[in-house]
């Protein structure tokens, strides 16, 4: 099986930062890049796409998501644009412990299909790789029963999808070390007997797991074989991004109260950190991670959408790169890079995604605008005209 995306006006490698060729094809077969610049003719038998006036991408890996949940939750949307804070509204017992409830009643055929439907959404925006949290059953039968959905996905699913086990708060009416005993002395070993994840995450915050609460599971995650990831002081900054540092997570993710101390320890020991502006922005928060410092250190990040039921309904994740500009003052080449190179580094993944290049696993999005700096420009419409998978067109006229 074989593709020409044939002359793009621009083809962004992200090899060596954003790198712009203009004018130029790319050749794919058996899912694989072959050739990148001038493709006049080939003798093999492949379908051609006319790429004359759109921007050729890598196609976006979304690094940080919670697809996989039951219900939803509008009228607590409802309530934070009349002034009511998030933590106030998981205080008294909404927040992500309704999103667990809601998804405890839900069925795993139920959990199956409405996670499908949204993979079929997220495709069509450019995205062809998604990393899917668990956290929304907080006990062992429950979180199983998410990463089991997530794993039926996996194998049913055109897109790459990477499941993660998420340590996501403490129920009502437990105790906090006995939920860490059952963590660690079950949860993590069930998960991992079963293999049914690839990373663990916990939220360490102030109103989730403290520091040294964090620090334990984490450890036991490491020592079953998973690779680390953390939701880092996205409330408070209670040193979450130092623990990353420290553990050597491959990201660190949220970070809007990181110092810049932080962000030079997690650049020294390899974290990715990765930034969240749809959540930033549906949650109207005034805190915001530090950019400058970011600039500054010369640290690259990664943008994911955050995709979830109660703090961002943004599963675009070109609207995700727009929100990077303009609430943050990210560049739009970093946002880019950050959306797409970035990312796949995030996941351990940028061996095979996450840049245009021979070798790599054919996974692009072709723009229907003529500039990159159209694809955040145009916030208000959509702008992806083919999302290819593995050099198949899984969104678009020949879908």
């Amino acid at each position: 099986m074989a593709l020409l995306i044939d002359n793009a006006s621009e083809i962004l490698t992200m090899k060596t930062g954003l790198h712009v060729l203009r004018n130029a094809s790319l050749f794919v077969e058996n899912g694989t890049i072959k050739h990148i610049g001038s493709v006049k003719y080939t003798k093999k038998r492949h379908t051609t796409i006319n790429a004359r006036g759109c921007v050729v991408c890598p196609g976006f890996v979304d690094s940080h998501t919670h697809l996989v949940y039951g219900g939803s939750r509008e009228d607590e949307f409802a309530l934070r644009v009349t002034g009511v804070k998030y933590e106030k509204i998981a205080q008294s017992g909404g927040g992500i412990a309704s999103t667990v409830k809601m998804t405890r009643e839900a069925s795993e055929t139920e959990l199956y299909d409405t996670g499908m439907q949204r993979l079929n959404r997220i495709a069509q925006h450019g995205t062809t790789t998604v990393e899917i949290k668990s956290g929304y059953g907080l006990n062992t039968r429950e979180e199983i029963k998410m990463l089991r959905v997530i794993h039926k996905l996996e194998r049913n699913s055109h897109l790459d999808v990477v499941p993660t086990f998420l340590v996501h708060t403490i129920p009502q009416h437990m105790n906090r070390n006995n939920y860490i005993d059952l963590v660690t002395k079950e949860m993590l070993p069930e998960v991992t007997r079963q293999k049914l994840a690839v990373f663990c995450d916990i939220f360490c915050d102030k109103i989730a797991f403290t520091r040294k609460e964090s620090k334990t599971v984490l450890l036991k995650a490491k020592e079953l074989g998973l690779a680390l990831k953390i939701h880092a002081d996205q409330f408070a900054n209670i040193g979450a991004a130092h623990l990353a540092a420290e553990l050597k997570c491959i990201s660190a993710e949220h970070l809007e109260c990181t110092t810049k101390g932080a962000i030079k320890r997690m650049k020294k020991a390899g974290v990715i950190p990765t930034l969240l502006p749809g959540a930033t922005f549906f949650l109207q928060m005034k805190k915001k991670p530090n950019i400058r410092a970011y600039q500054e250190t010369k640290t690259h990040v990664a943008l994911a959408s955050d995709y979830n039921p109660g703090s961002c309904m943004i599963y675009s994740m070109p609207k995700i790169v727009s929100l990077a500009c303009i609430s943050y003052g990210m560049h739009v080449e970093d946002a880019l890079l950050a959306a797409t190179k970035y990312g796949a580094k995030a996941l351990n993944l940028y061996d095979r995604l996450g840049s245009i290049e021979e070798g790599k696993q054919a996974d692009i999005v072709v723009f229907n605008v003529d500039h990159y700096k159209k694809i955040p420009y145009h916030f208000g419409e959509d702008v992806v005209k083919y999302t290819i998978k593995k050099g198949r067109v899984i969104y678009g006229e020949d879908s």
